[in-house]
């Protein structure tokens, strides 16, 4: 029987890499030429179990990897890396961390604040010594301080013509004379100077002038009746005279001389036969009697 080609034994597969040998003597380029460089042709292997032992662990599959004596997981210690973090940047204000930005600003503001504190300072210490310089060279030259004296003015005659419609001065020419009240149905009184209208006052305050008493017996007059109409005594609650004090006017003569007001309101009868002389230790006063003939 002749020979068969088919039954003769196979050949075993060489799955060896192949071996590229490079040139004995390295090729030198002439001058200012560059050699050509000759790529490396990765040569494919019959075996796939041969390119998944050779290929670099970093670089093959998630089940090669694992496979692989140089795999090592990562993650493991320190747990899976969340997917928004993955390839996230620092968050950053003006070149800086979120952290370093906040304590440059503390930073910043406890500067100014020291600096404030030292200008402040500096300015008063500054004040401090020139008041003690200025003192120093009042002291030195002997000139006492200015004293100012306050002087009360005089109870004379001429200080209050112009609020007593010159009974102070004038008293002849004064007395007698009418005064209409412009205010509260506008009642008339006659003024005389120098006397002061008999019975107990009605009430007392202060005025700023003879007219302004006049003014304030007419107010009592036109109120008090309506006001207190219950009263028993509201029937007799008139005013029908004053009695005007002019030194009273000034605080410091009222405060000396226990004086509850510079005016009086006087209930009536009034009449001119009737008014008293002045007995308040000195000081003028003038009356002043309602007309009732209009």
């Amino acid at each position: 029987m002749p020979p068969r080609y088919d039954e003769a034994p196979e050949l075993a597969p060489h799955n060896y890499p192949e071996v590229h040998h490079p040139p004995a003597v390295p090729e030198v380029a002439a001058y200012g030429q560059v050699p050509p460089v000759t790529p490396v042709k990765l040569e494919e292997a019959t075996n796939p179990s041969t390119i998944s032992s050779t290929i670099n662990p970093s670089y093959a599959s998630p089940e090669t990897q694992s496979a692989s004596p140089y795999y090592h997981d990562y993650q493991s210690g320190y747990g899976p890396i969340a997917p928004s973090e993955q390839g996230r940047a620092p968050r950053r204000i003006m070149g800086c961390t979120v952290l370093v930005f906040i304590l440059s600003v503390i930073i910043a503001l406890l500067s100014a604040a020291v600096i404030g504190l030292a200008a402040g300072t500096g300015v008063e210490a500054s004040r401090a010594n020139d008041a003690e310089s200025r003192l120093a060279a009042i002291s030195a030259s002997g000139v006492s301080p200015t004293t100012v004296t306050v002087t009360a003015p005089t109870s004379t005659p001429s200080d209050f013509s112009n609020i007593d419609n010159g009974c102070s001065t004038n008293s002849a020419e004064v007395t007698g004379k009418t005064y209409a009240s412009s205010f509260f149905n506008r009642p008339v009184f006659t003024m005389y100077c120098n006397s002061d209208a008999p019975n107990n006052p009605l009430s007392s305050l202060f005025v700023g002038n003879f007219n302004d008493c006049m003014d304030a017996c007419a107010s009592y007059t036109f109120y008090i009746p309506s006001d207190f109409s219950s009263n028993s005594t509201s029937n007799n609650a008139t005013c029908a005279g004053v009695s005007y004090i002019p030194a009273w006017t000034n605080r410091t003569f009222a405060v000396e001389g226990n004086a509850p007001g510079n005016c009086y309101l006087k209930p009536g009868p009034q009449n001119r036969t009737a008014l008293n002389n002045p007995n308040i230790g000195g000081s003028a006063v003038h009356a002043a009697i309602l007309n009732t003939d209009t």
